[in-house]
Parts: structure tokens; C-alpha cells; sequence
């Protein structure tokens, strides 16, 4: 069962710990002083419009589809973040699996629990509850979305998470 009391608390934490008070957060900035490598490729064409990133632990490193966009590069990184802190046993096991993009998932084949608290996770980095409510009386989603440099739909997901919308 998904623990979102604790990826709350751990995203919190990186945000304490690093004295991020205002958006945007910059993720790769953050993973690195963690002392994970992020670094960019480019994918095979056959999975570059389905897979955003992934991280591997030998070395230990975030590797980034480039040609995804901005805003979708610093979702992954934050995301795979979420796997580095939360997840390290499961993302070392043979259980791990790079997943393809996909924002629906039937009822058949769920969103893996791993998968769904590295998203939380993630919301949780890059669109803090306090900083999402400071902006929310004087931004439109689109402008929210520029100032927390995230995607719409990312910050549409983040403010119906927070009954904000």
C-alpha cells in the first residue's frame, strides 16, 4: 500500500534541507548535491517517444530522454529522485522496470505503487502545497504552471491533488 505520508515528508525534507522557499525548484541541482549524476541522452528512436528517464545505481545517475521537453525533463528528474530516496531496494532489484509514458492506466494493469509515489513525490518537490497556494489568487493554471516550470497538466493534476481546482 502506497505510504503518501511519507513521500510527503520526504519531499518536505529535500525542501528544508536545501532552504527552497520559492519556485521554480530545480531538481538536477538538487540530485546532484545528493550526489546523483544527471545525465542526458539520446534514446533509440523505437523508445524515444515513450520512455522520459530512468535511474541506475552503477554509477549512480538519472539519465534523461533529451528530447523531451523542459518541463517534462524536470518532472523525470524529480521522479526518478523520488525512486533514489524512497525506492532503492526496489529500483536496484530485477523488479524494476523502465516503464513507458503513459497518463492512464486501466484498472488491469495499475500504475505500479512505486511508480505512483515517485509521481507524488515529484508534485510534492516541484509544486509544494504552502508555494502552490501562495500563487494560486493571483495566477491563471497556465501561469502557475510557468512559474512552478512544470506542464499544465501537471499543475492542473497538482492543484484537483490539493482541491484547488
Amino acid at each position: 500500500m502506497a505510504d503518501w505520508d511519507r513521500v510527503k515528508k520526504e519531499a518536505a525534507k529535500i525542501l528544508r534541507e536545501f532552504d527552497i522557499t520559492k519556485p521554480p525548484i530545480d531538481p538536477e541541482v538538487i540530485a546532484r548535491a545528493l550526489g546523483v549524476d544527471v545525465g542526458y541522452a539520446n534514446f533509440k528512436a523505437d523508445i524515444a517517444e515513450k520512455i522520459s528517464g530512468f535511474i541506475r545505481f552503477e554509477p549512480l545517475q538519472i539519465i534523461v530522454n533529451k528530447a523531451i521537453s523542459p518541463n517534462r525533463k524536470i518532472f523525470t528528474i524529480a521522479h526518478e529522485m523520488g525512486h533514489y530516496l524512497l525506492h532503492r531496494d526496489y529500483a536496484r532489484s530485477a523488479n524494476y522496470q523502465v516503464l513507458p509514458r503513459k497518463n492512464e492506466y486501466s484498472s488491469e494493469e495499475g500504475k505500479p505503487e512505486e511508480e505512483q509515489e515517485a509521481d507524488c513525490f515529484a508534485a510534492e518537490l516541484l509544486m509544494p502545497a504552502c508555494m502552490v497556494k501562495e500563487y494560486r489568487d493571483y495566477a491563471t493554471l497556465s501561469e502557475l504552471a510557468r512559474i512552478f516550470a512544470v506542464s499544465d497538466k501537471a499543475m492542473l493534476n497538482r492543484l484537483k491533488s490539493l482541491r484547488l481546482s
